[in-house]
């Protein structure tokens, strides 16, 4: 590190919502670790709160802009007035902020300017958003943060920023601890937002073909309806299998660390992902866990070491995956205790902070990208 947390910069935190998801956990958590740690910051919210927020162990540096609309020009001009107040010298925008990001530094352009893209890269991705405004505006963003490896890769690719100005930060998880419920059937969470990347069909369908074996065990999906149509299909379809005795969809839970502790496994099935924050969180819960082999989830679990991988939308690979966990609970809870440690050595809040902090006081020595 360049410098003890007390001369650390002013830190400003800029996202849509504290709604449950993997980016809006990050910025709690990054705003837990820096106030754990003395790290002058403030979290600048712009839509609503969320019940996330219930988790910020500083709540009056949650600030509200109540932005209407991409145009709210009264909510821009209270955001500048926050970051005036504030003192500023970070903004840390997180995904779709950054447009509002890049906004700032024409008004405030001494403000470094970080984007956390936690938007994994897939051909789907950038077929369906190719974010070529990027390309205009990369000028006014100092540095990227990305969530995993290759979605580093394609910003490097695409020229936009020189090496090193595009970082790979792997997320890290945090959660209170709660006593371990006992289950008498084998529950596995999948934690996800509904929407069509997740998997939840080719869950469903695994489920199905686990049940021509298997009758003790449950499958709780929980997450936001981002997208209420897809939630309302995935409730038809485990009703048109006959699915309801083992899979559950349930709302969001904005208590994460009481969730884990009430089931035995973890899945992650998604089509696309960066680093999942909810990987981590299984691994900080000691659950095993099952992945499917997208973004950074193949390297944090290194596949029989601390956890099970399958491709990604073979629903059959997942449903012998979680046939294995069914048949040998014993030796999974334990590889759930030695992932477990692995998450603790590996991808802790100290970890994220002594790289974030290197980045932080490297932008800070240098004048703006653009100047």
């Amino acid at each position: 590190m360049n410098a003890d947390t007390q001369n650390f910069p002013r830190i400003a935190q800029l996202i849509d919502t504290l709604d449950t998801g993997g980016a809006e956990r990050m910025a709690v958590n990054l705003a837990n670790e820096f106030s754990e740690r003395s790290i002058p910051n403030v979290l600048l919210v712009s839509r609503h709160l969320g019940g996330l927020s219930t988790h910020i162990q500083v709540p009056h540096l949650v600030k509200l802009l109540n932005k209407n609309s991409t145009f709210d020009i009264q909510a821009f001009k209270r955001l500048l007035q926050n970051l005036d107040d504030f003192g500023a010298q970070i903004l840390h925008a997180h995904g779709t902020s950054v447009y509002w990001g890049v906004a700032v530094k024409w008004f405030r352009p001494s403000i470094r300017l970080i984007w956390h893209d936690h938007l994994g890269i897939s051909k789907e991705v950038i077929a369906n958003n190719p974010r070529r405004e990027i390309s205009f505006l990369s000028r006014w963003i100092d540095r990227v943060i990305t969530a995993d490896e290759s979605t580093r890769d394609y910003w490097l690719e695409k020229g936009f920023w020189k090496s090193g100005k595009v970082i790979y930060l792997p997320n890290f998880p945090k959660l209170i601890s709660w006593p371990k419920k006992a289950n008498k059937k084998f529950v596995f969470l999948h934690l996800a937002n509904f929407r069509s990347e997740k998997g939840h069909f080719y869950l469903i369908k695994a489920v199905k073909t686990l049940t021509e074996k298997f009758r003790d065990f449950e499958v709780r999906m929980v997450g936001k309806a981002v997208d209420p149509l897809w939630k309302v299909e995935v409730i038809n379809k485990v009703n048109q299998e006959g699915l309801g005795p083992w899979i559950s969809v349930e709302m969001e839970s904005d208590d994460v660390s009481k969730l884990m502790s009430e089931v035995d496994a973890g899945l992650v099935v998604s089509d696309r992902e960066g680093l999942p924050v909810a990987l981590l969180e299984y691994g900080l819960a000691g659950l095993p866990v099952i992945s499917s082999d997208v973004g950074q989830c193949k390297e944090v679990l290194s596949p029989g070491n601390f956890g099970l991988i399958f491709p990604s939308g073979d629903s059959q690979a997942l449903a012998e995956a979680m046939g294995k966990m069914l048949d040998n609970p014993a030796e999974f809870n334990y590889l759930g205790q030695i992932y477990q440690k692995h998450i603790l050595d590996n991808y802790s809040g100290g970890k994220f902070l002594f790289l974030y902090m290197d980045l932080i006081f490297g932008l800070i020595s240098n004048q703006p990208t653009h100047d």
